[in-house]
């Protein structure tokens, strides 16, 4: 009966050792694992709100502040970049139906016996774009609280000529002529006379152009600075002189003053 006194304490104490290393390992392990993911998730929190921290302080950065530090003319192409996704700034638009003549003068006997002229007149509907390229250099600069823009020379796209409206018209024919010929040489000459008709038409479309362009900055303004409103935007284009006198300016009008 001693012995069975003996033996039982034994059994429990090593029963309670077990216990007790398993609920030292368990402690250990809260006390390595724990600190660490709650020290991960302390440094993600951190990088999040680093990061909406740099954009508040970008949104806010007032317009003085982007002029003084020179990053007015980037920050620009990267916005039309978002809102276009393209490189060019497209303005205007031009439909017009064209009219164009070609006489064609020939002679016999090295020049001796002049023959009848031939007159040939195409006429089409020609749709002409014009556009800003966003990758030249903009210049931008505050002053009386205004923007004025120089804005790169307006250019002109590839004059688009309606087919199912192109007709011909001989007004001016003769029998000892090919008049078949100079109708085919004046079509073959159709893209060098729309060139240049689109550059002829540029002035009608300049001042619609700088309406348009002021229009762009506006926005550009109003999307990245808080206190953009009521500044005026004057534009300019890079082939204009100096004292060119603009047209009327634009003033940015923010939401509180709608």
């Amino acid at each position: 009966m001693s012995l069975d006194h003996e033996v039982s304490p034994r059994r429990e104490r090593k029963g309670g050792g077990g216990r007790w290393a398993i609920a030292m390992a368990v402690l250990t392990f809260v006390c390595l694992i724990v600190p660490i993911l709650v020290i991960r998730s302390a440094m993600q929190r951190i990088r999040s709100l680093g990061a909406s921290g740099s954009a508040v302080v970008e949104t806010v950065r007032n317009v003085a502040e982007a002029f003084r530090t020179g990053t007015v003319e980037t920050t620009l192409r990267s916005y039309a970049t978002e809102v276009r996704g393209v490189s060019r700034f497209q303005f205007a638009e031009l439909k017009q139906f064209e009219a164009f003549e070609r006489t064609d003068t020939s002679a016999l006997a090295w020049g001796a016996v002049p023959l009848p002229d031939v007159v040939v007149e195409a006429r089409g509907q020609v749709v002409y774009t014009y556009a800003l390229d966003l990758q030249k250099r903009w210049d931008l600069r505050l002053s009386d609280r205004g923007v004025d823009v120089v804005a790169p020379a307006p250019e002109f796209g590839i004059p688009a000529l309606d087919p199912s409206t192109l007709t011909f018209e001989i007004k001016r024919g003769s029998v000892l002529r090919d008049e078949a010929a100079v109708r085919d040489a004046l079509q073959a000459g159709l893209s060098g006379l729309l060139q240049q008709r689109a550059r002829e038409h540029l002035p009608l479309v300049r001042e619609a152009g700088r309406k348009a362009t002021a229009e762009f900055v506006r926005n550009f303004l109003l999307a990245r600075y808080e206190d953009a409103a009521g500044l005026m935007v004057r534009v300019r284009f890079a082939d204009e002189a100096a004292e060119t006198t603009p047209g009327s300016p634009v003033k940015v009008e923010g939401p509180s003053q709608k």
